[in-house]
Order: C-alpha cells, then sequence, then structure tokens
C-alpha cells in the first residue's frame, strides 16, 4: 500500500481495508466522517457508525509539507512515525492518560486511535472557565511516569542511547528552535504583533542584552541535552479533559530533551490563562478572583505534584536495583541530596523553558487564544505587555528564582490576584 493523501470520500473504504477496524466498527457503510484540528501540521478526522455512535475512532495523517503553509513548506511524512512511537512508549508507561491505539501505518504516516468525544481540549474549557480539580494530579503523574523512565535514571545506558536514536525529530525540532526560541527575539518576517503593541514594547525583549543571551542559553540546552522522551508540544491544546479523566495527545514534536522543556510548557501556558483571565472572566459576567485563584493553585499543585513522585520513582528506583555509590552510612543522606539538586536544576530548566514558551506566543508567529482572541486590542496589549515582562524576568533570573510560589508571586505583582 503506496502513500496517498485520504480524503473524506476515502476514508470509509480504507477502514474497511483493515482487520483491526473489524473489531470496531460492524458495519462500513454507514460510516461519517468529519474533519476537525486546527489543520496547522496534518489533517485530522473523526468517524463514526451513523447507526452505533459509540463506534468510533479518531484517523490523523501527516502530508509531506507544513500544511498551513502548503507545499512550499516541505516536512518530512517521518514525523509521524516518531508519533506513533511515542504513543506506544506513553501508553507503555502511563496508560491511563494516553489515548488507545487501534492501528498505525508509517507507510501511510497515519494513526488511528480512541475517539475521546466524551472530553474537550483543555484550552478551549479554560477560555470558558472551566474547573478540573484532577488535572493537576493527572498531568503530574503523565510527566513524571514518562520524564523518569525514560531517563538514565531508570534505563540502562545502552537502551537509553538507542531510544535517543530512534526518537531524532529532525524537521519538528528545528520548527521548535526556529518558533521558540529565535524569530520571535529578532525582527523577522513570520512575527505576528497585535498592531497595538508599540516598538518600544518589541525592543524590551528583542533589543535586551541579558535576556538574548538568556534565550540562547535556553535553546542551547534544548538541542543538546538530551534527557528524556518529551512531548514535544505539550501545551494545554494537547491534553484533552472532562472532570474526571486526562489525556495526552499529539506527540509529533516527540524526541529526546531536557525534562524541564515539557514541564515548563504546560505551566507557561497556564501562567498566560491567568493573565488572560483578567478580562475574560470579565467577559464571562464573573468577578476574576476564584478563577484566577484556581489557575495559580494548579500551577503550584503540578510543579509540586510532579517532583514528589518524580522524587518517589528514583527512590523506588535505588531499592530495586542499588547503586553501589550510595552503599556506606551516610549514603541515604547524600542520595537525597543529589536528588535534591537536580530537582533544583530541573526547576531553573522549567521556569526558563516556560519563559521563552510564554514570550514566543506573543511576539512569534503561533499564538495562544487565551489571549490572541481578546477583541479588544488595547486590552490585549495589556495584557500581553504583562506576559513579556514576566517571560523576560523569569529566564534572566531562572536560577536565582527558587520555588514555584516565587514565580506565582512575579505574577500576581503584575497582575494582582483581587
Amino acid at each position: 500500500m503506496g502513500y496517498r493523501i485520504l480524503t473524506l470520500e476515502d476514508i470509509p473504504k480504507f477502514l474497511g481495508s483493515l482487520e483491526e477496524m473489524r473489531n470496531i466498527f460492524t458495519d462500513f457503510n454507514t460510516l461519517e466522517v468529519e474533519e476537525v484540528g486546527d489543520g496547522n501540521l496534518n489533517y485530522v478526522y473523526l468517524v463514526k457508525n451513523s447507526k452505533k455512535p459509540q463506534e468510533t475512532v479518531a484517523l490523523k495523517q501527516a502530508v509531506p509539507y507544513l500544511r498551513v503553509v502548503g507545499e512550499s513548506w516541505p516536512l518530512k511524512r517521518e514525523r509521524m512515525t516518531i508519533e506513533i512511537m511515542a504513543l506506544q512508549k506513553e501508553i507503555e508507561l502511563c496508560p491511563e492518560h494516553v489515548p488507545e491505539v487501534y492501528y498505525g501505518s508509517h507507510e501511510m504516516s497515519l494513526v488511528i486511535m480512541e475517539n475521546l468525544s466524551s472530553h474537550k481540549v483543555l484550552r478551549g474549557e479554560i477560555i470558558k472557565g472551566k474547573v478540573f480539580p484532577n488535572f493537576a494530579e493527572h498531568i503530574s503523574t503523565f510527566m513524571a511516569e514518562v520524564l523518569f523512565k525514560t531517563s538514565d535514571l531508570y534505563l540502562d545506558h545502552q537502551t537509553k542511547k538507542e531510544m535517543v536514536s530512534k526518537y531524532i525529530n529532525y524537521d519538528l525540532c528545528k520548527i521548535t528552535e526556529d518558533f521558540v526560541f529565535t524569530t520571535p527575539y529578532e525582527k523577522h518576517e513570520t512575527n505576528v504583533y497585535n498592531p497595538e503593541l508599540t516598538e518600544e514594547d518589541l525592543n524590551f525583549i528583542q533589543q535586551d542584552r541579558e535576556l538574548k543571551i538568556a534565550v540562547a542559553e535556553m535553546k542551547y540546552k534544548f538541542m543538546n541535552n538530551a534527557e528524556s522522551l518529551l512531548h514535544g508540544d505539550l501545551h494545554i491544546g494537547s491534553i484533552m479533559v472532562n472532570e474526571n479523566e486526562t489525556y495526552v495527545i499529539d506527540p509529533e514534536f516527540a524526541f529526546y530533551g531536557p525534562m524541564g522543556f515539557d514541564v515548563g510548557a504546560v505551566i507557561g501556558n497556564l501562567l498566560m490563562s491567568y493573565f488572560s483571565h483578567e478580562q475574560r472572566q470579565k467577559l464571562l459576567g464573573r468577578e476574576p478572583y476564584v478563577y484566577r485563584k484556581w489557575l495559580l493553585e494548579t500551577i503550584e499543585s503540578v510543579w509540586v505534584k510532579f517532583t514528589e513522585k518524580f522524587d518517589t520513582l528514583w527512590i523506588e528506583e535505588q531499592l530495586s536495583n542499588p547503586q553501589l555509590a550510595w552503599d556506606y552510612p551516610q549514603g541515604e543522606q547524600h542520595f537525597k541530596v543529589l536528588r535534591e539538586r537536580f530537582i533544583t536544576r530541573l526547576f531553573s530548566d522549567t521556569v526558563g523553558f516556560a519563559a521563552c514558551k510564554m514570550m514566543r506566543r506573543i511576539l512569534g508567529l503561533a499564538k495562544v487564544a487565551d489571549i490572541a482572541e481578546i477583541e479588544d486590542l488595547q486590552e490585549r496589549a495589556r495584557i500581553e505587555r504583562m506576559t513579556l515582562k514576566l517571560g523576560k524576568k523569569m529566564v534572566i533570573e531562572r536560577d536565582s528564582i527558587k520555588s514555584i510560589g516565587e514565580v506565582l508571586n512575579l505574577a500576581k505583582e503584575l497582575s494582582p490576584l483581587v
């Protein structure tokens, strides 16, 4: 079966040709196909049996170019191979927070998986001001399990190096290197600005010596620190939720990189949500305090729960496979100091990467709807300035910021919780 781009009309017949789909659908003549998704990179379809709606799947296919731009921007289809492998590894390590994969084809560059029909994209739900009390518990579990168990802290040296090689993701890492760490910090033609931002606002970021150096240092970490298998794009648009469950989707940017990049992506996105709801709660007819307080509590809980679970996994691994290096009277205490120093360094990385994620969403090509879809451009610019100020301070001072509470206090200084 050679590669071809499937159309809405092709999909029922294609699914009918797959033995795996006969376990899902009882009739391929009554399938309804709907195209969904943002359409930036790939085609995504939801398929259901019109007579038995519970028979349903999601199908995602990569095309050999950046779809939002067209064939003038080629992208290797192998990114789907990476996504399939990443999904399978995440399911192995944390099945309760990853959708089930029914079928994957490297030749057709597509994956067919569980349709999370009773879940919504977290970003859209946060924009609506909805609360998800289990989110911090769930996302911290996912990050701790995957980041720890794909690192040198858990894997033997050969397996780890084989994994690093297996997940080299040239094209999509280059997109991150360009659009997260490079173009937003220069006068680049791909940048998109709110017209209410002034030249002074842009120069505050793009011509500041300490910021430019700090971002360059974070870019170098991203490119060279192959610590763990990352999701690679773990913003709140890559997470689906309901009141009881949380699922992580779309790991097409997966590669081996610094742990703090994934953790920082979650925290940076929630900080932007906090700023945005200074305005959004008013548009919803609510006082901002209660919802914004929940967002701050969630950010703190994500970090605290993640580090607790990560530390527990490390202790369990040491008990299961004791390292001779700690086998002496003070070894247990010294091992604890090692873990504490590791988490301190990981926190610094998390703060720096969160900052880069925030600033790039204001000055770069790709925006977040939380802020970018605020119709009052002056109000949007006010929130964007807060985001840039916090991002700048975080990335420059990442080594001196010692706790998640300090980060939240910085956010509250710019946008008081009232």
